[in-house]
């Protein structure tokens, strides 16, 4: 059985090779960007993605999954982390997060 970070691997390079996704980094871990701003990355063992609003609500209602808090206490709302159970959804919500970024840049 492949573990999280292999998994992860696989979505970057699928996003890499067939999306607008580059190989980038945020609080020292592994992520990707779109247009030079990072929308994933890997938070072991969970991804962390950046959602429109209804996105994230959608998000908080998978099992497991919450605003990414870094430093405790203090939740970022636009950014959820999905949890590694839910890895079968990494790549839709990764789609989601790459798309909301790029409305963002553009």
């Amino acid at each position: 059985m492949e573990g999280t970070i292999e998994i992860f691997e696989n979505l970057r390079t699928e996003l890499i090779n067939h999306h607008d996704a580059t190989k980038g980094s945020i609080f020292g871990h592994k992520g990707l960007k779109v247009l030079g701003k990072v929308f994933v990355f890997y938070n072991e063992p969970n991804i962390v993605v950046k959602l429109r609003p209804v996105d994230v609500a959608e998000a908080l209602k998978l099992s497991g999954a919450k605003n990414f808090d870094p430093m405790g206490g203090k939740p970022m709302k636009e950014w959820v982390e999905i949890p590694h159970g839910q890895d079968q959804r990494w790549f839709d919500y990764s789609m989601k997060a790459m798309g909301y970024v790029k409305s963002l840049i553009k």
